[in-house]
């Protein structure tokens, strides 16, 4: 399943550089990828894939900077959306979802794992 972590509004976006040191410096063994992407195509400039124990995840980011599509283990995918909120300033609204949207969880400093795995009904 796809998970969603996505700002409520456009006044705020996590930039390219800022989010590819933030993953080399927390996810060392991550493995990040920059790509060109072709016109038209909205997400995937970023690419990363991760791991823990035998938990992955795989990322990429829309072009804007104001959402990342996560794929995996739904703890591991919890733990990033919690590490991403880290990147943005308090005071600016987080969502965490599934792709169909069919739940959705602000992330604030009080969010936890649990919380992020029950909405997802994992």
């Amino acid at each position: 399943m796809s998970y969603l972590v996505a700002f409520e509004s456009d006044t705020w976006s996590v930039g390219q550089d800022v989010l590819v040191a933030s993953l080399a410096a927390e996810w060392p063994d991550a493995t990040v990828r920059r790509r060109e992407l072709p016109d038209g195509d909205e997400f995937g400039d970023i690419e990363w894939e991760l791991r823990r124990g035998d938990a992955e995840l795989e990322g990429r980011t829309h072009v804007d900077g104001q959402c990342v599509y996560l794929d995996g283990d739904i703890r591991l995918v919890a733990d990033f959306a919690l590490w991403y909120r880290k990147l943005v300033p308090a005071g600016t609204d987080l969502v965490f979802c599934d792709q169909g949207y069919h739940f959705d969880v602000t992330i604030d400093a009080t969010t936890t794992q649990d919380d992020l795995v029950d909405a997802a009904g994992e």
